[in-house]
């Protein structure tokens, strides 16, 4: 049952609160909560306005100039327990000041990262830093045309720079285990989806179609974006989801291939391969998957088959799952990803791209094999990739 938020006394008398009707709302967009993280950083004020929007109220609860950790932390909970249908957002005039306050704070972060921990590849990580803010382009929802050419840019700017894997991977992976807050999923997917198909090209004897690695990475920046629609109470649940969560989270898919339709339809150019990763990056290569239960390739059966892009994209989706610290699960190391992965490979993965995915990845597992890296307890634990 979901719960009532209740405004406290002390609330209304401290913050303005504003009547949500429709005209209101149209001015006003959603922020994800995973900027929280950067925000309870921040090392300045604001120059904006945070809302909670619940029920038929917007609440200003941060205002500019009063910014701090405590009114951030009640803002969030209030969020955690309020009805579904609850926000956090802010005037849509206040959307560029707020993008470029968080890319602040991101690359301050990077830079301390840079310095104390200086094996890092420089040039992957100016890479991942620009497929970042394309995916944070895609968490705002609402893809136009301006957005649109920023996040082809971006897995553009990926493929021709020609990344190693064995760095790009090793980079990725220290990243996420120094500042999990770091770690973006859909940049991720994106970098080692361009990565597999990268090599797929290369190889030969493989009896699949002809990979663009540019719309491959393209469609992992995108594949997610179905799940700006899903409650935050579902999408970050510490635990479990019941069955009846489960049949939201899996809308997502559903719901993020019609917004890249409708945005087909005002104009955006958006590849219809790119679209469809987004409904089927979770079928699975033996069946038994969503939103449709498909199998096997495109190339073989129009009907049931699922398309080369998906296939990629759906491994590399597990795989930096599997490296994401988010509140239901901490971290995987590369190498015990990898070895999570094979035992579902033969059921959920085409073949021929998971043994291309295996090569991309085997330097960095080696590398954890080794009895001088650290090792975690990961027994008993959460495992969600939704």
């Amino acid at each position: 049952m979901p719960q009532h938020f209740r405004i406290s006394e002390e609330t209304r008398k401290r913050c303005a609160i504003i009547p949500a009707d429709e005209r209101t709302l149209r001015q006003f967009k959603s922020v994800s909560p995973e900027y929280f993280s950067y925000l309870l950083e921040a090392p300045e004020s604001v120059t904006f306005s945070l809302y909670f929007h619940v029920e038929n109220e917007l609440i200003e609860f941060i205002k500019p100039n009063e910014l701090s950790r405590e009114l951030l932390t009640s803002l969030v909970k209030a969020h955690d327990r309020a009805l579904d249908d609850s926000k956090i957002c802010l005037r849509k005039k206040d959307l560029p000041a707020f993008l470029a306050f968080m890319n602040r704070i991101r690359n301050s972060k990077i830079t301390q990262l840079k310095h104390s921990l200086p094996g890092l590849n420089p040039q992957v990580l100016a890479v991942y830093e620009t497929l970042s803010g394309a995916s944070q382009l895609v968490v705002k929802g609402g893809i136009d045309k301006d957005a649109a050419s920023q996040i082809e840019e971006a897995a553009a700017a990926l493929i021709s720079n020609q990344l190693g894997a064995e760095q790009s991977v090793d980079t990725l992976s220290q990243l996420v285990l120094c500042d999990p807050t770091l770690y973006d999923h859909s940049a991720s997917v994106a970098m080692f989806a361009g990565l597999i198909a990268g090599q797929l090209r290369k190889k030969e004897g493989l009896k699949l179609p002809f990979v663009n690695s540019t719309q491959v990475a393209l469609s992992g920046l995108y594949h997610d974006v179905g799940k700006t629609c899903v409650p935050n109470q579902i999408l970050n649940k510490p635990g479990k989801l019941t069955d009846e969560e489960f049949e939201v989270m899996k809308t997502h898919t559903t719901l993020g291939y019609q917004e890249l339709l409708s945005a087909q339809l005002s104009g955006v150019d958006i590849d219809n391969a790119v679209a469809r990763v987004a409904l089927e990056h979770h079928e699975r290569f033996s069946g038994g998957g969503y939103p449709m239960g498909k199998k096997g390739r495109l190339e073989d059966s129009k009907e049931e088959g699922i398309h080369i892009y998906s296939r990629i994209v759906s491994i590399a989706d597990v795989y930096s799952a599997l490296l994401m610290k988010r509140i239901y699960k901490e971290a995987y190391d590369p190498k015990q990803a990898i070895d999570i992965m094979r035992k579902i490979a033969t059921k959920d993965f085409d073949p021929d791209v998971f043994a291309v995915f295996e090569e991309v990845v085997s330097e960095v597992v080696q590398k954890s094999e080794d009895p001088d890296h650290h090792d975690h307890n990961h027994s008993g634990r959460i495992i969600r990739v939704g």
